[in-house]
């Protein structure tokens, strides 16, 4: 499994901050994991609420332990496909770590996923919207 390299991750961060701006969204923090769950880089806008960065390193880490795009979980609780208390177990065994909801999307090149990102500070679909153009502006794949 490769990881992202931090010049990617990087730009990653900078395109979403972009994105962000293009959008006039509510100010954001993002984060982008490898795939170990490490920090790879991570970014807040002026005036972005405090527990902003543990939202989004917990949807970016949502995506990499479930191996797909929190959208995905989120519809699967939303459908009663999975009970909500499996969202509830999984975020008590990670610590708190597990924020399943949109805007957790993984990042893949040539296929293989190398990293994930984590937006929050404005709606759910906005944030999955601007990490996956952050993403995609860099040639690479995303999976929400």
């Amino acid at each position: 499994m490769r990881g992202i390299k931090l010049k990617v991750a990087l730009n990653i961060i900078e395109q979403g901050l972009e994105e962000a701006e293009k959008q006039n969204s509510a100010p954001l923090t993002l984060v982008v994991l490898d795939t170990g769950g490490h920090i790879k880089a991570s970014a807040s806008q002026n005036n972005s609420g405090t527990a902003r960065f543990d939202i989004a390193k917990g949807k970016a880490a949502a995506a990499l332990g479930l191996g797909f795009g929190t959208r995905q979980f989120y519809n699967l609780v939303n459908k009663n496909v999975l009970p909500e208390m499996f969202a509830t177990t999984i975020n008590g065994a990670t610590g708190g770590n597990f924020i399943p909801l949109p805007g957790g999307v993984l990042i893949l090149e040539a296929g293989e996923i190398i990293g994930a990102i984590g937006v929050s500070g404005a709606s759910s679909d906005r944030d999955e919207f601007i990490a996956i153009k952050a993403i995609e502006s860099l040639g690479l794949s995303a999976s929400a």
